[in-house]
């Protein structure tokens, strides 16, 4: 059998997907399985990284099955915002707090008292959240001082990740500019960010381009995963970040969706474009090979779904869809904050809100106004850029979201745009077997690759009709969402 193909490895918040790919794009073999999550009254939401690396381990194991020999490259992506502090000896003190982890709202206002918030975000393009691992590093030294301590390293679970297969702590750009701690400018750790912390820049992992082959793994880790010969890791990039190159999105104009339990809205662009620094409204991450994924994300996606499916109505996602399929819900709206979300404006003590709720609805009524909840506050990203004269002709979206026709209709017409759907199942793992590809030379660029790799299956196109409703409807859930901050915050104290 001839090398050559990419063993594709994502790490979700509740999902681990492998897949083997190879040159023409094709997913030739694909696993998925459950990562266990621990919770805690607290907003305690970890991984452990014992269990994490081992369901890793596994996964790779069972994709690569039958192509033992002929995987040239492993490649991880993963979600943002995690972190586990670690010892000299690489050995996890904590669980990896993930990005539904809320432990560090507790001393999130204490530390944005401390900084100057726009300084940071010129610096390093990130609208202070929570949820970034600055704040995490922070909570830590505040309420679990003998842990910061100890820490020789802070990491997160795609670093420990790589950290366990050569036994030596790295980063990439695209996960290490959502830290809220790296220079946009530089791609270097950011003096101002490491200064507010009191730590070094040696407590933080080596940043390594997302591109370029990083090292050959080590005989143990090839026997670990089950694989034989030479075998090269490649760093990648963030889950995100890999669902837009998969999905085709690194073309001028063209944006991306990705609707899985969070979702986002982005654009490839060649400069790190920062929103009004009194509205910052853009989180521009480092993408890959020059180009920057400018844009935002929200909370509460694909966990709105979730939470309608298990604590409300107890009924699996196309019985949800079913339901929602003919329900008028021109005068219902859904706020769907149900996780607080990441826009300073609306607050991370914002929840979720019905408004226009009354005793004909029904839960088709309910369940298709969270749909388009999600959609509304997408659009809310969406404005952002435009607002910032970057030109979008057509969307690209991927995600478990795509998997809903109904969803599909409801942003096509609720953005106004085209929205294409690539025939990839699993386009994140698609989007990190292209940059090998390109790393071991097969394609001269990204686009190239795009071109020979990510294919289309469906357009979803704006329905007039529905375009005009749903203007008049976002315009009413921006200006519920901005009014209603006030309200969140009353009670709160209450």
């Amino acid at each position: 059998m001839d090398r050559g193909l990419a063993l594709c490895i994502d790490i979700g918040t509740t999902n681990l997907k492998a897949g083997v790919v190879d040159k023409e794009g094709n997913v030739l073999s694909l696993y998925r399985c459950e990562i266990p999550l621990f919770k805690g009254d607290d907003g305690k939401a970890e991984h452990d990284p014992e269990v994490l690396f081992s369901t890793f381990v596994k996964a790779a194991k069972e994709a690569s099955k039958g192509y033992e020999d002929a995987i040239s490259l492993v490649i991880p992506s993963t979600y943002m915002f995690g972190l586990v502090p670690v010892d000299e000896d690489l050995k996890p003190l904590t669980g990896i707090m993930t990005l539904l982890d809320t432990r560090s709202k507790e001393t999130y206002e204490e530390l944005l008292n401390d900084i100057d918030v726009n300084e940071m975000y010129k610096r390093t393009g990130f609208a202070p959240t929570f949820h970034a691992p600055l704040f995490k590093i922070y909570w830590l030294k505040r309420k679990r001082r003998d842990i910061f301590e100890k820490s020789k390293y802070f990491l997160s679970s795609k670093d420990y990740i790589i950290s366990k297969l050569l036994n030596k702590p790295y980063t990439e750009p695209s996960i290490s500019s959502a830290t809220g701690i790296m220079n946009i400018n530089t791609l270097k750790w950011d003096s101002y960010s490491l200064s507010a912390l009191g730590i070094d820049e040696d407590r933080l992992p080596e940043i390594v381009p997302s591109d370029v082959i990083l090292a050959e793994l080590p005989d143990k880790s090839k026997e670990l995963l089950g694989l034989n010969g030479d075998v090269k890791l490649l760093p990648g990039v963030y889950d995100g970040g890999a669902v837009g190159i998969g999905i085709g999105a690194f073309d001028d104009g063209v944006g991306a969706i990705n609707i899985g339990t969070t979702g986002m809205f982005r654009v490839a662009y060649p400069d790190a474009v920062l929103d009004k620094e009194d509205l910052m409204r853009l989180q521009t991450y480092y993408l890959s090979s020059g180009k920057w994924f400018v844009g935002a994300a929200i909370n509460n996606a694909g966990i709105i779904l979730r939470w309608l499916r298990d604590n409300i109505f107890n009924m699996s996602y196309d019985e949800l869809t079913k339901e929602a399929l003919n329900a008028d819900t021109s005068n219902l709206f859904f706020l769907p904050y149900i996780t607080g979300e990441r826009d300073k404006e609306i607050g991370n003590i914002a929840s979720g809100v019905y408004f226009g709720l009354k005793n004909s609805h029904t839960k088709g009524h309910l369940i298709k106004a969270g749909l388009e909840g999600v959609a509304y506050s997408l659009r809310m990203l969406f404005e952002a850029v435009k607002d910032n004269n970057i030109n979008i002709k057509e969307i690209r979206a991927g995600g478990g979201g795509t998997n809903s026709e109904l969803w599909m209709e409801i942003f096509s017409s609720v953005l106004g745009l085209p929205i294409k759907v690539s025939n990839v199942e699993e386009p994140e793992l698609l989007g990190s077997a292209l940059l090998g590809f390109c790393a071991l030379g097969v394609y001269k660029d990204v686009l190239e690759a795009t071109y020979k790799m990510v294919k289309i299956k469906k357009v979803f196109m704006p329905q007039e009709e529905k375009v005009q409703q749903y203007e008049k409807g976002f315009q009413f859930f921006k200006l519920m969402t901005r009014d209603l901050k006030n309200l969140f915050e009353v009670h709160n104290k209450l």
